[in-house]
């Protein structure tokens, strides 16, 4: 495939994809229902379906680990509570700084084997500023 042809797919799909948004912004305004929107053309790219990654943390992640941050937080209890929550937000999780994505695996084995002293220290570096996590 050559060079100008991978550049204008996804310039194509972002093209359609504004469209798409522009119809039903207008649309919004103008009374147009969904039945009477245009289609969009199969073959365009689409987001990845709900089990995909995103570069931020939740807001229900960022929360318990604001609780572990917090000063005297019994961690053992936090983490008997939220475990499932916390390794799927974090899981969820996608960075592209290998610091970052080294930490979130090291808090994530820790949670997984019930190591609250290691999720301590993996918070602290969080808390320490040594990681730096954008929430969505």
């Amino acid at each position: 495939m050559s060079t100008s042809t991978r550049s204008v797919r996804p310039r194509a799909g972002a093209a359609a994809a504004l469209l798409a948004a522009l119809a039903l912004g207008l649309g919004a305004c103008s009374g147009i229902t969904a039945s009477n929107l245009p289609t969009i053309p199969g073959g365009l790219p689409t987001a990845p379906p709900g089990g995909a990654g995103s570069a931020c943390l939740d807001t229900q992640t960022v929360a318990i680990l604001d609780q572990l941050k917090a000063s005297g937080a019994d961690v053992p209890s936090l983490l008997a509570a939220n475990k499932d929550k916390l390794i799927a937000g974090l899981n969820q999780f996608q960075s592209t700084d290998s610091v970052v994505v080294a930490w979130r695996d090291a808090l994530v084995a820790a949670i997984r084997a019930g190591d609250a002293d290691t999720v301590a220290a993996q918070v602290a570096i969080l808390a320490n500023g040594r990681v730096t996590i954008p929430t969505c």
